[in-house]
């Protein structure tokens, strides 16, 4: 049974490429019809949004916390906002398509009247989120879907193995003042890894994939300490807290999270092998030789204990950051 589009979305936009797929939803590239701008437009399932994962708009009442992310905070490192949508079965979340295509274009495949199964965009420590899509939608009785190689800062880094210091500090610091934007509208994106920051051909990234974000009581006025039990983000880049499933504070967990992805951006692999190389703290020495101001850096961010972790303030005036 397929499913129709919201007319007045069909009426601005022609859709195109399938650009990923996970649980929650999918992600298919679009036209503006009257401009011929390039899209990404995310299908979210409306079932599938949990129960923390809402939040209520001043204009649209309830909508998932990735739409009002997106549509309430803007920042040169977050992927622009242009639209939403919503029908009884999808939201539809328009936005700025960024990046360049870094892998070799993927074998093709026609998908008549849906999209493929795709691999997921995020797991849990408690779930998979691979899945197939059992609500195809098409635009017309029939369509079409191909399926667009990544842009994103994972197939950036396989692409080049490793970047330059002086490459991966700018990179980094796009990422580093983002999230201090987020930070200061009490915003936690509680999935920061390489696959969810699209990167382009001058190496500008944007931070992408909001779905797991969360808005903590201090963006209220309230500074009781906020405490969460539940993981969304992606097990290698979860810390030693979260994989002991303790309680934890989000602002530090980001900052391991953060840790992981410059090591990554720096040698071009992980720092743990494994679950419990990451409880222990000590990561692999890294065989590319970088500034003992970095390594500093690196190993802060990496501390076993969260609150030895610098806060993302701290990161930013880091020395690494001031040569």
């Amino acid at each position: 049974m397929h499913h129709r589009l919201h007319p007045g979305f069909l009426a601005k936009y022609a859709l195109g490429e399938e650009l990923g797929s996970g649980g929650f939803g999918f992600v298919v590239s679009a036209h503006e019809r009257r401009t011929g701008i390039e899209r990404a437009v995310k299908f979210i399932f409306r079932h599938k949004v949990p129960a923390h994962a809402w939040v209520r708009d001043i204009e649209e009442g309830p909508i998932p916390m990735e739409i009002y992310v997106l549509k309430n905070v803007r920042h040169p490192g977050i992927i622009g906002y242009v639209d939403s949508y919503q029908d009884e079965s999808f939201f539809y979340l328009v936005m700025e398509l960024h990046g360049t295509q870094w892998s070799s274009p993927l074998e093709t495949e026609a998908f008549p009247g849906g999209v493929p199964h795709s691999p997921a965009l995020s797991q849990t420590s408690e779930d998979s989120y691979t899945s197939s899509i059992d609500s195809p939608i098409e635009e017309y009785p029939t369509r079409v879907f191909t399926r667009r190689t990544s842009c994103d800062l994972f197939e950036c880094i396989e692409r080049h193995h490793n970047f330059e210091e002086s490459l991966a500090k700018d990179i980094f610091r796009q990422i580093i003042e983002c999230v201090a934007h987020l930070d200061s509208f009490g915003i936690c994106h509680r999935d920061i890894k390489d696959e969810n920051i699209v990167i382009d051909d001058r190496y500008k990234v944007k931070l992408i994939d909001f779905g797991s974000a969360v808005i903590l009581p201090r963006h209220y006025g309230q500074n009781k300490p906020c405490l969460f039990n539940k993981f969304y983000g992606t097990i290698s880049f979860a810390s030693p807290e979260i994989l002991m499933r303790q309680m934890y504070r989000a602002e530090p967990a980001e900052i391991w999270s953060l840790g992981v992805l410059l090591y990554t951006i720096l040698f071009g692999e992980v720092p743990f092998h494994d679950p419990q190389m990451a409880i222990s703290g000590r990561f692999a020495q890294p065989k590319i030789k970088v500034s003992s101001k970095c390594l500093h850096l690196v190993s802060c961010m990496l501390e076993r204990s969260p609150d030895k972790r610098p806060s993302i303030h701290q990161i930013l005036t880091h020395p690494w950051f001031r040569d």
